[in-house]
């Protein structure tokens, strides 16, 4: 359950935020939203790869952290397991939220239902004034970064895309015990399109400084397999 709502300094005075590294709210979320600054730190760990809105037709840039749908294999406890995250994971329970569609004006949004708020335990998001604490206009300015690093990461994913590099995938992993399994839907560079380049269009991407992006992407992929073994290993728990 969740209950985000625009925080305030009266409403909220008393509320302090506990950090830790429970993310078990997203263990039936497999595909998590990244930006592309997350992409060479979680190519060690999660294969980063691209899903289409069928109504927008828009891509979006995610970390596979489960094999089958609605289970997060790194999400079920309350111990993140791994030795990265995506940026996204930081900020919570804050959030930001438009005011609306047609303006960029946004609120710092809080999930009051979320199990580290509490009132007696953790970080103050004010002070005896009413004011802003330092650790509040820390995340605030967190925030403010991430939504500028979304705007970037939805403009390069759309370029890739005109760009028709984007190719769709379908992946047949083997579980064991003739358990077998099909991914689709997924996106990911295509190679040949990548190397069929113009030198021109080749120098185009390595002057906006995707090159580095797109390897970490590419490099990736190798991911599928530890995914691949940790599904096995979390079906026979």
């Amino acid at each position: 359950m969740t209950n985000i709502i625009p925080l305030n300094h009266e409403q909220h005075a008393s509320l302090k935020i506990t950090e830790n590294k429970d993310f078990t709210r997203f263990k039936n979320q497999h595909l998590i939203p990244v930006l592309v600054q997350d992409f060479i730190p979680l190519a060690s760990e999660f294969p980063v790869v691209f899903v289409k809105n069928t109504e927008t037709g828009q891509f979006t840039a995610v970390a596979m952290m489960g094999i089958k749908s609605n289970i997060n294999l790194y999400c079920q406890t309350a111990n993140w397991p791994a030795e990265v995250m995506p940026t996204s994971f930081f900020n919570f329970p804050l959030s930001l939220v438009k005011e609306s569609e047609d303006n960029d004006n946004c609120f710092v949004c809080i999930d009051t239902d979320a199990s580290v708020v509490n009132t007696h335990a953790g970080q103050s998001l004010f002070n005896e004034k009413g004011e802003q604490t330092n650790y509040l206009k820390a995340k605030t300015d967190h925030l403010l970064n991430i939504a500028q690093q979304h705007e970037q990461t939805s403009s390069i994913v759309q370029y890739f895309a005109r760009k028709k590099l984007l190719t769709l995938k379908t992946l047949n992993l083997n579980l064991g015990e003739e358990q077998k399994i099909t991914l689709d839907g997924l996106y990911v560079i295509d190679e040949q399109k990548l190397t069929a380049l113009s030198d021109k269009e080749f120098t185009e991407l390595r002057n906006k400084g995707l090159l580095p992006i797109i390897y970490a992407h590419l490099s990736s992929m190798h991911q599928i397999a530890r995914l691949a073994k940790m599904q096995i290993a979390f079906d026979k728990s």
